[in-house]
């Protein structure tokens, strides 16, 4: 697996550089077209002339028009017994870097399964999935959530950007269905998540199961990090992610 150029590397660079871009703050999300159209028989929109409309509908969505033009989120057919989307299956605010803008203050839900970050207006309630390629990085529930791709380029997947340094650290959920039969003959079936930790160094991503692992990956200094981590009591069973943040950070410290 590779980061099409770079990708996670130049969220920082991105963060920095992000006034650049930045829009003002939105008070409201934004009138997608069809949906409004959806919603007309409720809302009397039918009546309006084309051109009343017209104008309506630009003076609502202005400058983030673009942010709203996508497919509408599919709902989930199938009744499970829990959901796929990371932290809550409700719309909430984060902000939102896409296509080199910035968008605070956005209506947001990530559903893991499908690898969909939709964003929801409080006027017309269609989820509007994002472009994966597109997304630089959006900010929900304390986490900065990137996007990678595979080896061949086709599948942009959400990763969780735990440490942004010289080798950066994601989490990746890797979602699925699971199907069992109950007594009563009766088919449930519930989403599981499996998560896995990776450092990305020499082009590649490498997943940290252990400490052990982590630490063959820094073989140059792999007896003073492994000293570290015993002064700094450093717990790899209870607060994994943090300890292997914490060895990436000491060791990018050491090798500058």
């Amino acid at each position: 697996m590779t980061l099409k150029e770079d990708k996670i590397t130049l969220v920082s660079l991105r963060m920095r550089n992000v006034s650049n871009f930045c829009k003002k703050p939105i008070l409201y999300c934004l009138l997608l077209l069809y949906a409004g159209m959806l919603m007309a028989q409720n809302n009397g929109i039918a009546n309006m002339p084309p051109d009343s409309f017209i104008q309506s509908y630009q003076e609502a969505t202005g400058e983030f028009a673009a942010l709203f033009n996508g497919k509408l989120t599919v709902p989930y057919t199938i009744s499970y017994m829990n959901h796929p989307c990371f932290e809550t299956d409700r719309y909430v605010k984060g902000t939102l870097c896409y296509n080199n803008v910035v968008y605070n203050d956005m209506l947001m839900r990530i559903d893991l399964y499908r690898d969909e970050i939709t964003v929801i207006s409080p006027n017309v309630q269609h989820g509007i999935v994002l472009e994966n390629e597109k997304i630089d990085y959006a900010v929900l529930h304390g986490v900065t959530v990137v996007t990678s791709v595979d080896g061949n380029e086709s599948k942009r997947k959400l990763l969780v950007l735990l440490h942004d340094g010289m080798y950066p650290v994601i989490r990746k959920h890797n979602v699925s269905i699971r199907q069992e039969t109950t007594t009563s003959r009766t088919m449930t079936r519930s989403f599981t998540t499996q998560i896995q930790v990776e450092i990305y160094m020499d082009g590649k991503f490498n997943t940290v199961k252990n400490k052990n692992a982590l630490l063959k990956l820094f073989p140059d200094r792999k007896k003073e990090l492994n000293e570290y981590a015993k002064q700094h009591k450093l717990n790899f069973k209870k607060q994994f992610e943090q300890s292997v943040i914490k060895i990436v950070d000491h060791y990018e410290d050491l090798t500058k």
